[in-house]
């Protein structure tokens, strides 16, 4: 069952990766392209800012739960500070779920204010399209990453890493020593 969900996690994470490359190609030309326009011929696109700013905030969070997938995401690394090797995984345990709980109820929250953002019809500006639209990668991403921490719990309970995110000391000394 396990390797069924882990099959699924990685199909999303192919698509998460080819959209993080479109999603960063695509930003990246609308707004060079604005920019040389507006400095050769003083126009450029007046939806170009708007498209930029959309598409980093979906690159942004899908991006947050790629790395969520990879154990790659941002953590305060003061457990590993304070607890010995032998109860490290078993506070990453509890960290793990106090993080899938937190980001569960978030998403939850997403997922009403999309809602009601789309009751109301809320559009862009510049483009003109549904608000929603932009704004429900959020909770969807939430989701995903509160799944995605139940996969490292999972993984911390097999012995797999014995920590949350990539500072796990068992993670560090497979990669070598750190240059400080």
């Amino acid at each position: 069952m396990i390797q069924f969900f882990e099959a699924i996690d990685n199909f999303f994470a192919k698509l998460e990766k080819i959209f993080l490359v479109i999603g960063v190609v695509v930003m990246t030309l609308v707004v060079f392209f604005d920019l040389l326009f507006r400095n050769l011929f003083d126009d450029g696109f007046i939806w170009a800012k708007e498209l930029a700013a959309f598409l980093m905030i979906w690159v942004g969070f899908i991006g947050a739960s790629l790395a969520t997938k990879e154990n790659k995401h941002l953590v305060v690394g003061i457990p590993e500070k304070l607890f010995p090797s032998k109860t490290l995984p078993y506070v990453s345990l509890l960290v793990c779920l106090i993080v899938f709980s937190v980001t569960i109820f978030i998403a939850y929250l997403g997922f009403n204010y999309v809602s009601e953002t789309r009751e109301f019809g809320e559009t862009s500006l510049v483009l003109n399209i549904p608000l929603w639209i932009v704004q429900i990668i959020i909770p969807i991403s939430l989701v995903a990453i509160a799944f995605r921490f139940i996969g490292i719990g999972i993984n911390i309970f097999q012995g797999k890493i014995s920590s949350i995110g990539a500072g796990g000391k068992e993670e560090l000394k497979q990669k070598g020593p750190v240059n400080d």
